[in-house]
């Protein structure tokens, strides 16, 4: 019996490419779920080209969505019984713009008033607020 998950969370390390047996690439990543004061780790495994590319677009920390097939195993550590939980990505989606493009935005425009202006209230020459209809 397969599910079908939806998860999100945040990244917990880049994602990494990496490449099968046959030659084939894939990416993994993991993501970390808070619910309250408990936290499950999920990983990421994707295989298509297009939900590779979104993973490797972003980054530690960025809060991500996965959709896709779950497979749960338990092992053992320690002599405790713990729980993998995995997902065969299907679609992944950035909750937010990665970090790197967040800053790369550039900034406004300088006011070319002079003091005297803004403080009058005269408005900005370069300023065009027609809207056309």
């Amino acid at each position: 019996m397969t599910a079908s998950v939806l998860v999100s969370g945040s990244l917990f390390r880049a994602p990494e490419q990496k490449t099968s047996k046959s030659g084939k690439p894939f990416v993994t990543a993991t993501i970390k779920v808070k619910d309250g004061e408990a936290v499950a780790w999920w990983k990421i495994l994707a295989f298509s080209d297009s939900v590779c590319a979104e993973l490797l677009r972003l980054g530690d920390g960025d809060a991500l969505a996965a959709q896709g097939t779950l497979k749960a195993e338990t092992y053992e550590r320690n002599g405790e019984t713990k729980l993998s939980l995995t997902i065969f990505a299907d679609a992944v989606l950035a909750l937010r713009q990665p970090a790197k493009q967040r800053e790369a935005k550039a900034p406004p425009p300088p006011d070319t008033r002079t003091r005297a202006e803004r403080i009058a209230g005269i408005a900005d020459p370069d300023f065009d607020d027609r809207i056309p209809f």
